[in-house]
């Protein structure tokens, strides 16, 4: 156990650099939940990446396999441990991020702002699902926050990564906010330095963000649910990643000329910032804003927050 836990903390720190430095927060019990379900999330992330044609039927295999609850033949057929600590709801919440997984498998060009947020409830929503339970949060309601704070960083991913995925064929950015520039067009006005073109995909980075903003500020409110160290490190791995973002308006959204990075000097200032918000902030329990889920209305359940 000791050798898989140890397993997951080098996947965490190679690949979840905002949550692993914000993990050193965090109880050891929980950044060890946490590692394993990133380490558990990142390779079916990797299966559905790999660019191999039987991707999607591997998701599906391994989909049954949850569904079935015979988490053994994860292990044995594609080297993936089931994080054992996960909940009923979570095991709907993986469910429902294969089924995501399964839609990257095709071509992604969103047309309308409601798959645009179905798709980051499924790939990130349901990330912050399952971490409720990896940090030992088991109110139904704080669920509802989680999902939200997922959501809000896959837009910021999205918006950091514009160009790779025009690469991969892919454009989350919903044609209704772009004039439905394809993916090919994306990559060669970076390649022309087309700047009309280039010009209309910042306006949509701009809209994303700020959609973002409005997800970030209820995945906020939800951190009065979690315990004082706890909430220090969702905090700051929240703000961490926010900062992409803030860089990239900065900017002037020049989403072009290569990737977003996060120094280690950001990130300091940051975590200075966070921990003495979450020590002089007085944070309420609140209601949850159920018009962020209205696009979920079938996914999720508001009454139960999950």
């Amino acid at each position: 156990m000791d050798y898989h836990i140890d397993n997951a903390k080098s996947v965490l720190k190679k690949n979840g650099k905002s949550f692993y430095w914000a993990g050193k927060f965090l109880p050891k019990e929980c950044i060890n939940r946490a590692a394993e379900l990133y380490s558990f999330c990142r390779v079916l992330d990797d299966l559905a990446d790999n660019g191999e044609i039987n991707a999607s039927k591997n998701l599906s295999n391994i989909r049954s396999n949850i569904k079935k609850k015979t988490f053994k033949n994860l292990e044995n057929i594609y080297s993936i441990k089931y994080p054992e600590f996960l909940n009923s709801s979570s095991q709907k919440a993986i469910i429902d991020l294969i089924d995501g997984l399964i839609l990257d498998q095709k071509a992604i060009l969103f047309k309308k702002e409601e798959e645009l947020i179905r798709y980051s409830y499924h790939v990130a929503g349901t990330v912050g699902i399952m971490m409720c339970d990896a940090l030992k949060c088991y109110n139904s309601i704080a669920k509802s926050f989680a999902i939200d704070l997922g959501i809000a960083m896959q837009l910021t991913n999205i918006a950091r990564d514009v160009l790779e995925d025009a690469k991969m064929g892919r454009r989350y950015l919903p044609g209704s906010w772009v004039q439905n520039i394809s993916p090919k067009e994306i990559v060669l006005a970076a390649k022309t330095n087309d700047l009309k073109k280039i010009h209309i995909i910042s306006k949509g980075i701009k809209k994303l963000l700020i959609l973002a903003e409005s997800y970030y500020f209820s995945g906020e409110r939800g951190f009065a649910f979690l315990p004082f160290n706890t909430r220090v490190a969702i905090s700051i791995a929240s703000g961490v990643y926010r900062e992409i973002g803030v860089q990239l308006e900065n900017e002037n959204y020049n989403w072009h000329n290569g990737r977003q990075i996060t120094s280690i000097y950001t990130k300091i200032k940051i975590t200075l910032f966070k921990i003495l918000k979450e020590i002089f902030y007085f944070r309420i329990k609140k209601n949850h804003n159920s018009e962020l889920h209205i696009y979920l209305k079938e996914l999720v359940d508001e009454r139960k927050g999950n």
